[in-house]
């Protein structure tokens, strides 16, 4: 009987082996040798990350366009700093659903939350007067580039089995096999490159530098915005106290990150029942980090 792993190299390379087949047969892999991260991430890429945070690699750039009711869509213009976030997108569909998506030649969209559309439309408003409805707008060439580092990364992983003389013969693993791979630490979610990240169980989790990055974007972001006056009495005051927790969490030597997330949790909810308009699109980037 043909062995397991050899099996999922093959089709990894095998360009008639569709994604959605090949992450199927890797659950059917990662099941067997009890792998629990492997079957989160597996089954995340074949059913969609609706409830969790996309890996990096599937955060991709959009271009920014409104619904021109007689044209079609238009290239639509922001600050920046503000385009910098608009931009910005997290692909959360299940690799079924873009494959489908891949095959459009007119490109692909998506809109706004209803939060953020608000806001734009009304900048567009008191800007020219006229309303368009804004939304991010990409090409298939991205979304196949999200399937490829899929694709991508179960073979890296097969590969470093193979390394370790884990072949899964007869269909089937043995014990030493699945005590091999569960003594290692495979994290598909966390790419800083390009290639799956190995290491000990006892590996351990800290802040990283892109919470601390959030932090003081946000603390700058809330300053600057209060010292300008571009919000209500009321609004200010509310964010004056928040921001004040913040700061005083980024000069300790020791930030207590579940202050931290709470604090941002505030400020998300005080930006949205006060229709923050433009600070709410702003901060949205650094309270999702700092909420993630």
């Amino acid at each position: 009987m043909p062995a397991l792993v050899p099996e999922l190299v093959n089709a990894a390379i095998d360009t008639s082996v569709s994604s959605s087949d090949l992450l199927r047969r890797a659950l059917v892999v990662a099941r067997r040798l009890a792998v629990p991260e492997l079957v989160d991430w597996i089954s995340s890429e074949l059913n969609g990350y609706y409830s969790e945070e996309v890996p990096d690699y599937r955060r991709v750039r959009g271009q920014l366009m409104a619904e021109n009711p007689i044209n079609g869509p238009i290239p639509f213009f922001a600050s920046p700093e503000m385009a910098e976030l608009l931009t910005d997108f997290k692909v959360r569909q299940p690799v079924p659903e873009l494959m489908q998506l891949m095959q459009s030649t007119t490109g692909i969209y998506s809109h706004f939350p209803a939060d953020i559309e608000q806001a734009l439309m009304q900048m567009m408003r008191k800007t020219n007067g006229m309303a368009m409805r804004p939304v991010l707008r990409f090409s298939s060439v991205q979304v196949q580039g999200v399937i490829e580092n899929v694709r991508n990364r179960v073979l890296e992983w097969a590969l470093d089995l193979e390394t370790k003389g884990v072949l899964g013969e007869g269909m089937t693993f043995t014990q030493q096999e699945k005590e091999t791979v569960q003594q290692q630490h495979y994290h598909f979610g966390d790419v800083s490159g390009s290639q799956i990240q190995i290491g000990s169980n006892s590996t351990n989790q800290t802040q990283t530098d892109g919470d601390m990055a959030a932090l003081s974007a946000l603390i700058e972001l809330l300053r600057e915005a209060i010292q300008q006056g571009r919000m209500e009495a009321d609004l200010r005051e509310e964010l004056q106290a928040e921001l004040a927790t913040l700061q005083a969490q980024a000069a300790s030597p020791k930030p207590k990150w579940a202050i931290i997330k709470a604090t941002a949790g505030s400020i998300k909810a005080v930006l949205e029942s006060a229709s923050g308009g433009v600070l709410a699109i702003q901060a949205q980037t650094y309270l999702k980090t700092l909420l993630g």
